[in-house]
C-alpha cells in the first residue's frame, strides 16, 4: 500500500513538473525594439515613443512573400519616463516586453534630464546593458517610424548599430553600459551620436524613402549636456573615438585641390602630457597607414603622405579650436590628466582653469603602404 501511494505521489509530482500552465504563444508576445524619450520643459512632462513588433511579423518578412511588417508606434506622457510608459501600456491588450529593446533615442532637448532617464531605465530589470543609446533633433515619431531596407525591421540603425563602410561616422552609437560608466566619470566627456533622417537620397519605385543616418554628436561632461558637434568638427578627432580602419581619407594639395583618396588600414591617436611652468602642455600624435584607392593627380608616395599629414593636422587643429571655444574636451585630454597626472589635474581644478586652455601640439605621421593594382609613375 505504501509503495502504491509513493508511486502515485511521484506520478503526480512528475505531471506537475512537466506541465506548462504559463506558456505563451509567440503570436501573443510583442516586443519594444526601440524607445524615444522627450521632455517638455514647460509642462514638465516626459514623452515616450515605442516601436512595437511581434516575432510572427518578423518571420513573415523572412518568408517568400517578403511583405513589410506593420509598423506599430505608441506614445505616452507622464511626469517620469516610467509613468509615460505606463500611459502607453493602457491601450495595449498584451503588455509589451522590454526584453528585446535594442535602442534608446533621446531628444536633444531632453538631455538635461539624463539622470532621471538613466535612473528609470536602469531600474527596469528587463532592460539589458547592451542596449544602445543615441540623441536626435528629429521628431521622434518620424525617426522611429522611418523606412527599413528590404522590408525588414532588422535593417535599420535602430537595430543594427555599427557602420562598417568607408563612410563610417567619427562617432557611432554607444552601449548603455559604456555610456553610464562615462556619464558618471568626473573627468570624462561622453559623445552621444546624433541621428538624422535622410529624406532625399533613396527611392523605391517612384516613392521616396526616409532612412536614418549619423550626423555628428552631442558632448556630455560633468553630467550636463555641453554642445552639439557637427560632422565637420568631429572629422578631425575620429582617430580618438572610433576605429577608422576601412574609412576614406581625402587628400588635397597645398592649394586645396582634391588629388586622391586613401583607404585607412591602421589609424590611432595617442595623447601625452608634460609639465612646465605654465601648467603643462599636451601632445596629440596620430599615426596612420593607408593605401591608394583613387588618384586624380600624379604624385609620388612621399608627396601624398605629406599632403595627407597636413590635412589631418589641419582638421584636428580646427577641431581643438572649436572645442576650446565651446569648452568641450574633444579628444580626452582631461581624462589623460586625471588618470596619469592626478596632481596636475587637481592643480588645474584648484586654479579654476579648463583643460582645453592648455596648449596641444599636433604631430601626424602617414605611411602609404601600397598603390593598389596600379603602380605610381
Amino acid at each position: 500500500m505504501r509503495a502504491a501511494t509513493r508511486l502515485l505521489a511521484l506520478a503526480f509530482m512528475a505531471v506537475i513538473l512537466t506541465s506548462c500552465w504559463d506558456q505563451r504563444s509567440i503570436q501573443e508576445t510583442s516586443y519594444f525594439t526601440s524607445l524615444g524619450i522627450d521632455f517638455d520643459e514647460k509642462q514638465k512632462l516626459f514623452s515616450v515613443y515605442g516601436t512595437l513588433i511581434t516575432m510572427a511579423d518578423v518571420a513573415k518578412t523572412e518568408g517568400p512573400s517578403g511583405k513589410a511588417a506593420p509598423a506599430y508606434l505608441g506614445h505616452g506622457e507622464g511626469e517620469s519616463p516610467q509613468l509615460a510608459l505606463e500611459a502607453l501600456y493602457r491601450s495595449t491588450q498584451l503588455r509589451p516586453s522590454l526584453d528585446h529593446l535594442m535602442t534608446i533615442v533621446v531628444k536633444q532637448r531632453a538631455l538635461s534630464r539624463m539622470p532621471d532617464i538613466l535612473d528609470s531605465i536602469n531600474r527596469a530589470r528587463t532592460v539589458r546593458y547592451n542596449v544602445f543609446i543615441a540623441a536626435t533633433t528629429e521628431p521622434l515619431d518620424e525617426l522611429l517610424a522611418s523606412d527599413t531596407f528590404f522590408n525588414s525591421p532588422m535593417y535599420t540603425f535602430l537595430y543594427a548599430h555599427r557602420v562598417h563602410s568607408p563612410a563610417a561616422p567619427p562617432v557611432q552609437m554607444i552601449s548603455l553600459q559604456a555610456f553610464v560608466r562615462q556619464f558618471y566619470e568626473e573627468s570624462h566627456t561622453t559623445f552621444l551620436p546624433l541621428l538624422k533622417l535622410d529624406r532625399a537620397s533613396w527611392k523605391q519605385g517612384n516613392k521616396t524613402k526616409t532612412y536614418i543616418f549619423y550626423d555628428g554628436a552631442h558632448a556630455i561632461a560633468g553630467r550636463k549636456a555641453r554642445a552639439a558637434l557637427n560632422e565637420k568638427i568631429l572629422q578631425g578627432v575620429k582617430w580618438y573615438h572610433s576605429n577608422p580602419t576601412g574609412t576614406f581619407l581625402e587628400v588635397r594639395d597645398d592649394a586645396g585641390k582634391f588629388v586622391a583618396i586613401l583607404i585607412v588600414t591602421k589609424g590611432k591617436g595617442r595623447i601625452s602630457y608634460s609639465e612646465n611652468a605654465k601648467g603643462g602642455a599636451f601632445k596629440a600624435v596620430i599615426r596612420v597607414q593607408a593605401y591608394i584607392y583613387e588618384l586624380h593627380d600624379m604624385a609620388g608616395e612621399r608627396q601624398l603622405e605629406t599632403w595627407a599629414q597636413n590635412g589631418i593636422r589641419e582638421k584636428l587643429e580646427q577641431s581643438l579650436a572649436s572645442g576650446r571655444e565651446s569648452r568641450v574636451d574633444l579628444i580626452g585630454l582631461e581624462d589623460k590628466l586625471y588618470r596619469h597626472h592626478p596632481a596636475a589635474w587637481k592643480r588645474l581644478k584648484r586654479d579654476g582653469r579648463e583643460v582645453t586652455d592648455l596648449p596641444c601640439e599636433v604631430v601626424v605621421d602617414v605611411k602609404v603602404t601600397n598603390s593598389g593594382k596600379l603602380k605610381l609613375k
